[in-house]
């Protein structure tokens, strides 16, 4: 393996993919860029144990998932240990920028349970097959149908007023 081309060429196809995939999951821009410079950084690490060159990007994928699994968690506890405080409003280039029925949507997801979020996130933003997609959370492809499928349903209900 030539790991600073493979890198070079990950970095150059993947990353603005992996960063829109993390702030899907995350919904913080900042922290989204934190995530995938992690997920890079842990690859050059890796990447001399791994397979082939081709086991780079689905290793990069799992890891993003991952630390935005563990940054969603960590950010639970911190809120449960803050004291209440006022939400911040959003900026008014922020609200600006997302048309309602997007807003709509991303907010759906939002209150989608965990896995189901992350499985249509991986699906329709990143377009991955299922295989993929079990691959880069852990599970079976059978199991990422049936999130998908729960997920789109749930999707359906929670939109059906915003029409």
């Amino acid at each position: 393996m030539q790991g600073d081309a493979v890198l070079g060429d990950l970095f150059d196809d993947h990353h603005a993919g992996l960063v829109r995939l993390a702030g899907l999951l995350v919904d913080d821009r900042d922290m989204a860029q934190e995530i995938v410079q992690e997920a890079f950084a842990r690859l050059v690490v890796a990447l001399p144990r791994l397979r082939s060159d081709a086991a780079a990007l689905p290793y990069l994928r799992r890891t993003v998932v991952n630390l935005c699994h563990s940054g969603l968690r960590r950010r639970r506890t911190a809120r449960r240990h803050l004291e209440s405080e006022p939400l911040e409003a959003a900026s008014a280039e922020s609200v600006a920028a997302v048309r309602a029925d997007q807003r709509a949507v991303l907010d759906a997801l939002d209150g989608l349970p965990g896995r189901q979020r992350t499985c249509l996130i991986l699906r329709f933003y990143q377009d991955l097959s299922e295989t993929e997609i079990g691959a880069a959370v852990g599970i079976s492809p059978n199991s990422v149908k049936t999130h998908v499928q729960r997920g789109m349903a749930s999707l359906a209900r929670r939109l059906e007023g915003h029409r």
